[in-house]
């Protein structure tokens, strides 16, 4: 939220009357002039307070609020993602190659969506780091297809920890909270699972 600041004025009325040339019906002086009485009171509002004196300058971590959501779409889209290959893994479904396409091809579609809505330099640092987790979940999850056609998850389908011990799922997992966390901020951040 950002700081307001007020500027308050005090015009006096005849000073006003001076200015608009217009005739404010006042008494008379004895001198003949006319004499107008109160103060028109003013207020000025400025969207932030300087600070030290300084004009306010853009906040270079801040995500524009359209890049925002638009991006916290596509890291939604990767979460979800993720909880279907690990619901699938723990239910003891096969992968399938076709949804996780699919669901791809949505991420895809999310982050050509954000990347329009990008608009500053925070906001192309944030997308770069969305399009990194991309390919990371994409990197596993074609590694865990290409396992699973060659009989190598029996560990996963077998044991119920195999996930809870794979490195890699568990980065993915982290790297996409904490973007989803950053991006709900709507600031820049790191996060060493994120590299």
């Amino acid at each position: 939220m950002s700081a307001k600041s007020i500027l308050r004025l005090f015009i006096p009325i005849w000073l006003l009357a001076t200015v608009a040339g217009a005739q404010t019906g006042g008494s008379l002086t004895e001198d003949g002039k006319e004499h107008r009485e109160g103060t028109i009171v003013v207020d000025v509002w400025s969207s932030a307070a300087p600070v030290d004196g300084k004009a306010n300058q853009p906040d270079p971590a801040k995500l524009s609020k359209g890049f925002a959501a638009a991006a916290l779409n596509a890291a939604g889209r990767m979460q979800s993602t993720e909880r279907r290959i690990e619901h699938s893994i723990r239910m003891g479904f096969p992968l399938g190659g076709f949804w996780i396409q699919s669901d791809f091809d949505w991420i895809d579609e999310s982050l050509r969506t954000a990347g329009l809505s990008a608009t500053s330099d925070a906001d192309r640092t944030a997308l770069q780091e969305l399009e990194n987790q991309n390919n990371r979940l994409r990197l596993w999850s074609d590694w865990l297809i290409a396992s699973n056609r060659n009989l190598r998850l029996a560990e996963y389908y077998i044991s119920p920890t195999a996930l809870d011990n794979d490195e890699r799922f568990q980065n993915t997992v982290t790297c996409t909270k904490f973007l989803m966390s950053m991006l709900a901020s709507g600031r820049l951040g790191e996060d060493n699972s994120c590299r």
